[in-house]
């Protein structure tokens, strides 16, 4: 590929739906780390409300795909969250669980449409998003002071970030002290600045292998 936007842009026949480039990133970063075949692409959806309504499109047009993996935030809910699964999918006839399995949600294919999978950042279990899963791989002391920071940071009224993006806050901070300083997700995975062989990261892309084997 040829650039960034392609890399997460890929319409395949088995296809995992994110919703920003940072997941995107984040994901290509753990497969290499972790040595996962290209057997699928990544697409992004550039939101969650994105990611759903390609989930729609695909399972319903005349050749779905064979496999779609589906990387949503739970954001404020894991119930809410599964809940709009649930009833997007809920004229298909899949087979979904009353809640999502929490080493991510694998949903076998129905007549003439694609195998899903489920996974709500941070680990299918805890509100939250991306960056939150991303907390999971960063050294554990570090990551305690940036968040000592940030929460004197915001008692001396120096932020301006909303509090539902506080974990960004954090994770962004303690990369700030890497060496290279302000690595994005991605990168940090890479270098080492957030260990891709944590518990969390394993059990990821544990999932990614059984979905799309």
């Amino acid at each position: 590929m040829s650039n960034s936007k392609d890399i997460c842009k890929q319409d395949t026949d088995k296809v995992l739906l994110v919703e920003g480039i940072n997941d995107c990133h984040v994901v290509m970063s753990l497969c290499q780390a972790h040595q996962i075949p290209e057997t699928f692409g990544i697409y992004q959806c550039g939101s969650d409300v994105g990611v759903l309504q390609r989930l729609n499109a695909l399972i319903s047009r005349p050749n779905p795909p064979q496999v779609i993996g589906v990387l949503l935030d739970a954001d404020n809910s894991v119930a809410g969250r599964w809940d709009s699964i649930e009833s997007k999918l809920s004229h298909y006839k899949y087979p979904l669980s009353k809640n999502p399995s929490v080493a991510g949600s694998i949903v076998q294919s129905v007549t003439n449409k694609p195998k899903l999978g489920f996974w709500l950042m941070p680990n299918n279990q805890d509100t939250g998003m991306l960056e939150d899963f991303c907390a999971e791989l960063a050294d554990p002391e570090s990551l305690k002071f940036a968040k000592e920071c940030v929460e004197l940071a915001s008692q001396k009224q120096v932020v301006t970030f909303k509090d539902v993006h506080r974990s960004k806050a954090v994770i962004h901070t303690y990369l700030a002290w890497q060496d290279e300083p302000g690595y994005p997700l991605g990168k940090a995975i890479t270098s080492q600045a957030l260990r891709p062989h944590s518990e969390i990261a394993v059990q990821f892309t544990d999932w990614l292998k059984a979905l799309f084997s």
